[in-house]
C-alpha cells in the first residue's frame, strides 16, 4: 500500500509569493469596494444637490424674485393707506384696503429636509453642508412672515365697518394694521433679496426666462414702480449696519 505524503513547500520565496498574491487580491477587492462606495456617495450627493438647486431655482426663487420686483409697489400702496387715515373718506380707505393684495405663497424645503434626515449630509463635508443650509435657513422666516402678513391683511380690512363712518378706535386699529403690513412688506423685500443672493452662490439662480416673464407681468400689473433686483449687490439684511438698525423700519 502506497501512502502519498504532502509535498513540501518549495521554499520561503515561493510561499511568500503565494501569500503576496492573496494579499494583493484582497487589497484590490477592498480598493474596488472603496471606489464603488465613494462613487455611490458622490452620485447621491450630486442628486441631492440637484434636487435642492431645482427646489430653490424653480420654486422658492421665483417667489422671492417676484416679491423683490413688486416690493416698492406694495410699499407705496400700504404707505398711502396708512397715511390716508383721517385725511381721506372712509369709502376710499375701504377701496384701497380691498385692493391691497400681496401674494401669499408657500415656501418649500423638502429637498433640504431629505438631506438632513439621511446620511447624505454627513458625506458632503461641513463647508458644503453649511453652504447649502445658508438659503434654507431663511425659508422658515419667510413662511412665518407670509402667514402673519395674510392675517394682517384680513385684520386691516376688518378694522373698518362695512359702511358708514368708522369710530376713532376703528381708525386707530386700521392704521396700526397698515403700519404693521408696511413693516412686513419691507422685511419681505430684504429677506427675498438675501435669499436670492445666497442662491446665486450655489448656482441656483432663477432662470433668465422666468426673470423676464415675471418682470413683464409685474410691470403690466403694477406699472413703473417695479424694481428689478440686483442679484450681485449685498442685501440690506446682509450688511454690517443691519446689526445697528433694521433697514426694514427706515422711512
Amino acid at each position: 500500500m502506497h501512502v502519498h505524503l504532502p509535498k513540501p513547500l518549495h521554499g520561503w520565496r515561493a510561499f511568500a509569493g503565494e501569500v503576496g498574491i492573496i494579499v494583493l487580491g484582497v487589497l484590490i477587492a477592498l480598493s474596488f469596494d472603496q471606489l464603488m462606495d465613494a462613487w455611490q456617495w458622490r452620485d447621491k450627493i450630486n442628486r441631492a444637490e440637484n434636487s435642492m438647486r431645482m427646489e430653490l431655482a424653480d420654486d422658492n426663487g421665483p417667489q422671492a424674485y417676484a416679491r423683490a420686483l413688486i416690493g416698492q409697489c406694495l410699499d407705496q400702496q400700504i404707505t398711502r393707506i396708512r397715511d390716508g387715515v383721517g385725511t381721506v373718506p372712509a369709502d376710499q380707505l375701504r377701496k384701497w384696503a380691498s385692493a391691497y393684495s400681496p401674494p401669499f405663497r408657500t415656501w418649500d424645503s423638502e429637498a433640504w429636509k431629505v438631506v438632513v434626515a439621511s446620511d447624505v449630509g454627513g458625506h458632503m463635508g461641513s463647508d458644503r453642508l453649511i453652504a447649502w443650509s445658508s438659503p434654507y435657513r431663511i425659508i422658515p422666516a419667510l413662511s412665518e412672515e407670509d402667514q402673519r402678513e395674510a392675517r394682517l391683511v384680513i385684520e386691516m380690512r376688518g378694522s373698518l365697518p362695512a359702511s358708514g363712518e368708522p369710530s376713532p378706535d376703528d381708525l386707530r386699529s386700521f392704521r396700526l394694521a397698515a403700519a404693521q403690513l408696511r413693516l412686513a412688506n419691507r422685511r419681505f423685500i430684504n429677506t427675498s433679496q438675501l435669499l436670492l443672493t445666497r442662491m446665486a452662490v450655489l448656482n441656483a439662480q432663477v432662470p433668465k426666462a422666468v426673470q423676464l416673464e415675471l418682470t413683464t407681468q409685474a410691470r403690466t400689473m403694477y406699472g413703473n414702480c417695479v424694481t428689478i433686483p440686483d442679484l450681485n449687490a449685498t442685501p440690506d439684511a446682509g450688511r454690517l449696519s443691519a446689526n445697528l438698525r433694521s433697514p426694514s423700519i427706515q422711512d
